[in-house]
């Protein structure tokens, strides 16, 4: 009767410490939601780095290639070279050059 009874006070503590173990502040529980957050947080960093490298080489060539400069300027902005024919539907914008506005 005796020897049941120590068992069952051995399980009883062992299960309380198992419990203890797995939902404290510094459990398990609380190990694995980091781990978590932890693979999440890599990822975005992995995102930014990918995103920072295309900023820089987006830099790169607008300081550089002047190729570049002329695509976007067509594509993006729908701008035209100074003796280009213009078709009728297309849009035109006219960029004044800033040095003649502010010196007169």
């Amino acid at each position: 009767m005796k020897k049941n009874q120590q068992y069952k006070s051995i399980l009883l503590l062992l299960f309380l410490g198992f419990l203890w173990i797995t939902f404290n502040q510094s459990g398990i529980i609380k190990l694995i939601k980091l781990n978590q957050e932890k693979h999440i947080l890599i990822d975005e960093v992995k995102i930014l780095e990918k995103e920072e490298e295309y900023i820089k080489n987006n830099i790169t060539q607008l300081n550089n290639n002047l190729e570049y400069i002329e695509f976007l300027a067509y594509n993006k902005y729908q701008m035209v070279h100074k003796n280009e024919r213009i078709y009728p539907n297309d849009r035109i914008y006219r960029i004044k050059d800033q040095k003649k506005l502010t010196n007169p």
